[in-house]
């Protein structure tokens, strides 16, 4: 729930996850993978820098109570399960999330498996 909240309370205020970063003292790239969800648990630090930045609680970033939230934070439900937009462009058109197309605009059909793996002799 703490990542949803700090992506709904950064993209209510127009924030950037570099603005944000920046805001909290944060290394960007850190930052972008805590939202993510790619990092281990947030230390008791983190959560006390986002809670000033957002200016609200610590404790309210660590509820899991939504009507609370609601009610501390300003975010509503709908902005907290929001997903975020199908990613930044490519160079060759194509978004983050997209997947590969062939000439005639279809996926190509994988076989499921990946090829073995071949080990080298020694």
């Amino acid at each position: 729930m703490l990542r949803r909240l700090a992506r709904a309370l950064r993209v209510k205020r127009g924030w950037t996850q570099e603005a944000l970063a920046e805001r909290a003292g944060l290394d960007y790239k850190y930052y972008q993978l805590f939202e993510a969800g790619r990092t281990a648990a947030p230390s008791l630090k983190l959560v006390e820098k986002l809670a000033e930045v957002f200016g609200v609680s610590p404790w309210v970033l660590l509820c899991d109570e939504v009507e609370l939230v609601e009610a501390r934070a300003g975010v509503t439900v709908a902005e907290l399960s929001a997903k975020h937009g199908p990613g930044r462009p490519r160079k060759d058109g194509r978004t983050l999330n997209s997947p590969k197309t062939d000439a005639g605009g279809t996926a190509p059909k994988t076989g499921g498996k990946r090829p073995a793996r071949r080990r080298r002799r020694r």
